[in-house]
């Protein structure tokens, strides 16, 4: 007990002097976006601060595939949840200028049907975040961000596959009053284009303050598959060496049960997902729309909480609805002021 009283001291006095260190918060009446959980975290500001995020996401009730046909069958069966615990966080140098870590957290994937169940930590992924412009006087700010992601995740969850990828992106923000419109558009750019898909995306968010307490929040993010990767290789042999049934069978709830899902897959999967199949391209468009809130509880704590539905057909993806409960803690501090800039 001693030891966990004098943690928290620390901690609470650590928090208490970087608040010291604080310049004005020229933008304090705006909120983070919430949904597309890896490119827009942290918006187009360059803030101090730590996100824990939960995830509980449904899985189609069917999916298309290459199979289908084959199978006699129309789409695939599904169904099921995925449920994820992440935590993210930005270090701000200076108002301009800042350190982002975006991806990161473990996922529990539970289908009901054709696929096993499976556990694993997602890649991790990292970068810089430069404000181009930033004018507190016309409540604007352009930014550019770039992303490296490590293929360091489990393929039992769809992750680790391939070199890695570049996300280079530009976000803005622009306040009128107590409305809010940002946004973000940018691209993922593997180093294994034979791995993973080259893809586009854009997100955009417009909150208004209701109340200090009640931001109330719609958002829509697009993600398009520019160019599929080559990932058919396993399957097409699998298919002649075993018989297509036989080499489907055989594969659930192994270790290539992820290569098998990119093979046959019509589509690319959802946002935390890049499956570098040769045949994502035939559903090029995954989309979404988020409502929810966000409740700004401290000038230090915000939690928040959307819901967020697929706007493209549902059997062209691994995504049906999401709901996202997290907490946005800001610790008003800069490098700059650390060390006397």
């Amino acid at each position: 007990m001693k030891k966990c009283n004098a943690i928290i001291t620390l901690v609470v006095g650590w928090f208490l002097l970087l608040s010291g260190l604080s310049w004005a918060g020229d933008f304090d009446n705006y909120i983070m976006p919430m949904s597309n959980p890896v490119y827009t975290v942290g918006g187009a500001l360059n803030n101090t601060f730590i996100r824990p995020v939960f995830i509980y996401q449904h899985l189609p009730s069917r999916v298309d595939t290459v199979v289908d046909h084959a199978l006699g069958v129309k789409d695939l069966p599904l169904d099921g949840h995925v449920r994820g615990f992440a935590v993210q966080a930005g270090v701000s140098i200076n108002e301009r200028l800042s350190i982002l870590a975006v991806k990161s957290g473990y996922i529990n994937c539970r289908p009901d049907n054709v696929l096993g169940d499976h556990d694993g930590w997602v890649d991790l992924a990292a970068g810089l975040q430069y404000s181009f412009y930033y004018s507190p006087k016309t409540q604007t700010v352009l930014s550019a961000r770039l992303i490296y992601e490590l293929p360091s995740g489990s393929d039992q969850v769809f992750q680790g596959n391939g070199d890695g990828n570049l996300a280079p992106s530009l976000l803005f923000l622009k306040g009128i009053d107590k409305f809010e419109l940002a946004g973000s558009i940018g691209f993922v750019i593997p180093f294994d284009s034979s791995e993973e898909n080259y893809l586009l995306f854009d997100s955009w968010h417009a909150s208004y303050e209701v109340f200090r307490w009640f931001h109330p929040l719609i958002e829509i993010n697009h993600f398009y598959t520019i160019k599929a990767g080559d990932r058919e290789g396993y399957i097409r042999k699998a298919v002649q060496d075993e018989g297509l049934g036989n080499a489907i069978s055989q594969t659930l709830g192994t270790s290539q049960e992820d290569d098998l899902v990119a093979s046959i897959a019509t589509f690319n999967g959802c946002d935390l997902i890049n499956l570098g199949g040769e045949n994502s391209s035939e559903h090029r468009n995954f989309a979404t729309m988020a409502i929810g809130a966000r409740f700004p509880l401290t000038r230090w704590l915000t939690v928040g909480y959307a819901y967020e539905f697929n706007l493209t057909p549902e059997e062209n993806g691994l995504f049906s609805d999401r709901h996202y409960v997290d907490a946005i803690i800001t610790i008003p501090f800069s490098l700059d002021k650390i060390f006397g800039q």
